[in-house]
Parts: structure tokens; C-alpha cells; sequence
């Protein structure tokens, strides 16, 4: 079961955290993976932990901001490997900052990297899968599309919008089977949340939210997206899977 030889995986913000463990992860399961990222010496990281597997790879600099640098990874991903069975739209940024603060500046650097990069890739790599009538796609979404959070709005709006757009395009491409569901991490151990580890009162409350009273960390999530991606799943389409440890759950 979950099997994936024979498929490719594009996995963008490939570089760290959870889109290095997602990648790896699929590779594990059989894959070859296109990693998508802005640092390349992280990206060969990366690389070097899905080859480790024996699987083929790409370690792609691009920009998810740009249509062009988007269009042109997809292109040389099919070059290399013939098709695309996966995408992981897993790109994203944060900033933590009081709502009356935010510039146009932060809200645009969050938009443009956490929904219009997601809806760039999403078009540029659902056109192919539309084509050849198959494909799995899996946005990386957070409990935040779920709740709210201070100093997270709109961070939590890039998040919202993301899972409503998997669930649309679910029912738009179930016709051609094209599956898109969603995860929605809590609380993981990466880049994006160390502004919130600096302080250890905020780490004691976090963990009280938390039933199993523990962060969860990138490992958590790659099994999630090899069971997505494969075809176990191919009956499941629109759905939003949540790995937070029980936190939302209360």
C-alpha cells in the first residue's frame, strides 16, 4: 500500500521544515520529486535526502510570486520526468503582527507568496493533469483556516482562502480525476514558528492548548501527503485534514 513508483511529485517550498519532510516522505514512498525553493543550497539538502532513496530529483530555484519562473520549473519537471502526478503546494511566509499595524507591503508579501503563488502553481500544473485526466494535488493550508489567532489575520485569511480554493477546485476537476484536499498543520517545529518559540510563556501556553502536550514536527506531516498521493486515496477529493495534536479539537 501507498506505493508510489512510477510517479512524480512537484513540491514547492521544497528548501526546509515541512516541504523538505514532505518531499523525502514521498520519495520514500517511491517518487521522484521536482523540489521547488528560492535557497539553493537548502534545496540540495533536500536533494540529497530524496536521492538517499534512490529516487530521481530536481532541485528547481524558483519564485512562486512569478508565472513566468513557475511555468518555467513545471516545464523543465515534465522534460525530465514525462508528467506530473503530484503537486504539494506547500510555499508560504508569516508574519506575526497587530492587524492596525500591517502595512500594504506585509500584507502583500503574505498574499502573494500563500495564495496567488498557490493559485499560479495550481494553474500551471493542473493544466497538465486536467490533460492527461489524473492527478493529486495538496495545498498546504493551517488550523489557522480554522480559527483565529492575534497578530495572524492575514496570514489567517491567506490560509482560509487556500482551503476554500482546494475545495472548489475539488469539485471543478473531479470530473477529470483530479483529486485536492488539504492539510492543516498546527503548531510544527520550523522556521516559520520560531517567533513564537523565543518566549518561554508563550511555549508554556502553546502546549497547554495542545492534548497530546507536545509541537508537532515536519515528520508528522509526510505521511499525510504519501497517503494523498496515492492511489488509496483515490476516492478521496475536497477534504481538509487537520495534524495539530488535538488542538482545535476543544
Amino acid at each position: 500500500m501507498f506505493d508510489l513508483k512510477g510517479k512524480t511529485a512537484f513540491v514547492t517550498g521544497a528548501s526546509r521544515g515541512i516541504g523538505r519532510s514532505v518531499a523525502v516522505s514521498l520519495a520514500e514512498a517511491g517518487a521522484d520529486v521536482a523540489l521547488i525553493g528560492r535557497d539553493t543550497a537548502a534545496l540540495e539538502e533536500t536533494l540529497a535526502g530524496v536521492k538517499a532513496h534512490g529516487r530521481r530529483a530536481l532541485a528547481l530555484k524558483t519564485d512562486v510570486t512569478s508565472a513566468d519562473s513557475i511555468a518555467a520549473a513545471v516545464a523543465q519537471t515534465v522534460k525530465e520526468f514525462g508528467k506530473i502526478d503530484t503537486l504539494v503546494c506547500n510555499a508560504g511566509v508569516q508574519r506575526l503582527k497587530p492587524f492596525l499595524d500591517m502595512q500594504p507591503d506585509d500584507w502583500r508579501s503574505l498574499i502573494s507568496t500563500n495564495l496567488e503563488g498557490a493559485i499560479m502553481t495550481m494553474q500551471a500544473v493542473g493544466k497538465g493533469m486536467v490533460e492527461q485526466k489524473s492527478g493529486s494535488i495538496i495545498t498546504m493550508s493551517s488550523i489557522y483556516s480554522f480559527v483565529g489567532a492575534p497578530w495572524n489575520s492575514i496570514y489567517c485569511m491567506t490560509k482560509g482562502g487556500l482551503s476554500q480554493l482546494s475545495k472548489a477546485l475539488a469539485v471543478e476537476w473531479a470530473r477529470y480525476n483530479v483529486r485536492v484536499n488539504a492539510i492543516c498543520p498546527g503548531w510544527i517545529e520550523t522556521d516559520l514558528t520560531k517567533p513564537y518559540m523565543q518566549d518561554q510563556k508563550t511555549v508554556d501556553a502553546g502546549l497547554r492548548q495542545i492534548p497530546l502536550r507536545r509541537f508537532g514536527k515536519p515528520e508528522d506531516i509526510g505521511p499525510m501527503a504519501v497517503y494523498l498521493a496515492s492511489d488509496e486515496s483515490s476516492f478521496v477529493t475536497g477534504q481538509a485534514y487537520v495534524i495539530d495534536g488535538g488542538q482545535i479539537a476543544h
